[in-house]
């Protein structure tokens, strides 16, 4: 292969100006500082002699009205556990179960209770309120007990041990 050949770049003495202070033989990156005359402070004598607070703007703020709407319009009707229920206060199916929060009809099964049974030591079962998806969950159930039950409504142990 041929070798190729270098072309002489004849370099020149450049000059350089600074961005900063517009002088020759620097560049801005390593212009000295510039060195600044001592401020004169003023003197004060007297209360007359002490200048004004400077007045800064705070920060604007926008006030937006919409979440105050919000908020009056949300407390004025509670949120309900049962979406047929009336604000009255009146009991309906279905409700909103209390495991996967789901709207639907409420049952009350019979499941067998580990601790109570270890501490008997025989099989004790217990009444859990679950919904119509989690019925069989996370342990599955014997029995219904009782199918359409309201929140917080349970049923006697002995019907359930019977």
């Amino acid at each position: 292969m041929p070798k190729t050949k270098k072309s002489k770049k004849t370099v020149g003495n450049r000059t350089v100006t600074c961005g900063k202070c517009k002088a020759t033989g620097h560049n801005a990156r390593t212009c000295p500082p510039a060195v600044a005359a001592p401020e004169v402070k003023k003197e004060i004598k007297t209360s007359a002699d002490i200048p004004a607070p400077p007045i800064q703007p705070g920060p604007k703020t926008r006030i937006d009205m919409r979440h105050e709407a919000t908020e009056k319009r949300m407390s004025t009707v509670p949120r309900r556990d049962s979406p047929t229920a009336d604000i009255s206060g009146a009991q309906a199916a279905p409700y909103r179960c209390v495991k996967c929060n789901s709207v639907k009809i409420l049952i009350i099964v019979k499941v067998k209770d580990h601790n109570a049974s270890f501490k008997a030591g025989k099989d004790v079962f217990t009444g859990d309120l679950r919904c119509e998806n989690c019925m069989n969950k996370p342990t599955p159930s014997d029995l219904i007990l009782k199918w359409g039950a309201a929140p917080g409504e349970v049923i006697d142990s002995a019907i359930i041990n019977a």
